[in-house]
């Protein structure tokens, strides 16, 4: 959002928590670490010299590398690094802001262009890296800005407009007030303010640094909070919404505002433990609620949901400890900068697909301690063999493989094995290298592209082939994926 600010470092604390709270992906997170960084160096600073703008971008890449358990060069963290080097260097040499920006801008480019000479993957499939990428759009428009240029660095792709309905009553809901504030510290703490607000109501957030903060919560008693939070520092930005008159003016209807929570709506006491993890395709959700996820993130096609999606959830379900199972490579570092907006009581399970999610999910006992817990759960995990059936969406050389776009691919455990024009064949290709005699169980879930009869010709078929295993095959309706297949 567009608001007054005192300078640059007020500019740059914005920026770093937006882009944590939207961030998405591992690439989402790295970029939302590399404007940390910036705005730690540029923190209370009205203006920054050309010095001190390539000692933040220098700050910002540390802190990113920081953030990533294993770096991986020829990656966005590359193009960074390179980019701040190039701008610190020019501001050695008396470049000013133009000047040092264009040369972080350059290096950008020119590190970009080389990242599949750095990383085999990205030169097989023919592509440049997608992260760095995006932190070359991000110094693009940086330059356009210092330019008093107006239009956009990057033409983005409008979302298609969405027309809703609503068409049932809210009702009596326990929290109806949705307060959010910024809160500006003296002398204390995000996590403790946190842990206060827990009694106050649900989906709540407090991120920020020790100095300010935002504070997001669902409340019965908004008045209460901002006296409680007055305790912690001054207030301001405060707005409260009535999400049941919201909701009234949607569907035309005169609900009352709410003077008191009703008496029935009493809240539950947390569990001891909960549980959330992230999945695509009503079939798949339906699934894992069905095995006693607490609460499901559609992660829509892409599996891919933000930080603040997987902060929101957790901090909603109701239990005191909650285990998250990511089920994507691509949302592991995005759960770790959850966790820490929502404190301790969140435990990361680092499943890297469907199958391992389902395997830690079984795997996990309600009546078992936090330790065992995780231990079955891991255990579970590495004993389970994923295989997907995908579709090819550019031309390359992936893991020997010569694939043009349109080519159906069988992945296991997320490498390239068969390539195909038929689905159905290349998942019988794809099981033949999977199963073995050790194997007892194939559970197969059929994505949105497969109807019925194709369905019930793959049980048939892969029932005829593994006679000697038990073999489940269910709906997942999964966009990307003609087949997610589990062989354990």
């Amino acid at each position: 959002n567009r608001k007054p600010s005192s300078g640059v470092g007020e500019v740059a604390q914005a920026v770093a928590l937006g882009s944590l709270m939207g961030a998405r992906g591992n690439s989402g997170v790295i970029l939302s670490q590399l404007f940390r960084g910036m705005a730690g160096a540029l923190d209370a600073k009205t203006a920054a010299s050309p010095q001190e703008l390539a000692q933040a971008l220098r700050e910002g890449v540390e802190t990113a590398y920081k953030a990533v358990m294993r770096p991986v060069e020829g990656t966005m963290l590359t193009v960074a690094k390179a980019a701040a080097h190039r701008a610190m260097t020019t501001a050695q040499a008396g470049g000013d802001i133009l000047a040092v920006w264009g040369a972080a801008q350059e290096a950008a480019h020119h590190t970009l262009a080389r990242t599949p000479d750095l990383l085999p993957v990205l030169k097989q499939a023919g592509v440049v890296d997608a992260g760095g990428k995006g932190l070359v759009f991000v110094f693009d428009a940086g330059m356009n800005a210092l330019n008093g240029l107006e239009e956009a660095a990057v033409t983005a792709i409008a979302p298609k407009p969405v027309d809703f309905v609503v068409t049932e009553a809210m009702g009596d809901i326990r929290y109806p007030y949705d307060a959010q504030f910024l809160i500006k510290f003296q002398g204390t703490s995000v996590d403790e303010l946190r842990s206060r607000l827990e009694e106050y109501g649900d989906s709540l957030l407090v991120v920020g640094s020790p100095e300010l903060a935002r504070v997001h919560i669902h409340t019965d008693r908004p008045g209460q909070v901002l006296s409680l939070c007055l305790e912690y520092g001054s207030l301001s930005q405060v707005v409260i919404d009535n999400m049941q008159e919201q909701h009234a003016n949607l569907v035309g209807a005169g609900v009352p505002a709410p003077d008191s929570p009703p008496e029935a709506a009493v809240p539950a006491p947390p569990a001891d433990l909960g549980i959330v993890g992230v999945a695509s395709g009503a079939g798949l959700v339906a699934v894992f609620k069905s095995l006693g996820l607490d609460q499901v993130i559609d992660g829509g096609p892409t599996m891919n949901p933000s930080t603040q999606d997987v902060a929101a959830a957790v901090s909603n379900t109701n239990a005191k400890r909650v285990i998250f199972l990511p089920n994507n490579a691509n949302v592991i570092l995005a759960a770790k900068q959850a966790k820490r907006l929502v404190g301790r009581r969140m435990y990361i399970v680092p499943t890297r697909n469907i199958p391992q999610g389902i395997a830690a999910l079984l795997a996990i006992r309600h009546d078992a301690d936090m330790g065992t817990n995780l231990k079955r759960a891991a255990k579970a995990v590495k004993g389970v063999k994923a295989g997907e059936v995908t579709y090819a969406v550019r031309k390359g050389k992936v893991d020997g493989h010569h694939i043009n776009p349109g080519d159906v691919l069988g992945m296991l455990n997320g490498g390239i094995k068969v390539a195909g024009s038929d689905p159905g064949q290349v998942l019988y290709d794809l099981l033949e290298i999977m199963v073995t005699e050790r194997d007892e169980l194939i559970t197969i879930f059929v994505g949105q592209a497969i109807d019925e009869d194709q369905a019930k010709a793959v049980e048939r078929r892969v029932a005829e082939l593994y006679g000697f295993l038990d073999v489940e095959v269910r709906r997942g309706d999964q966009e990307l994926y003609y087949f997610i297949v589990a062989v354990e």
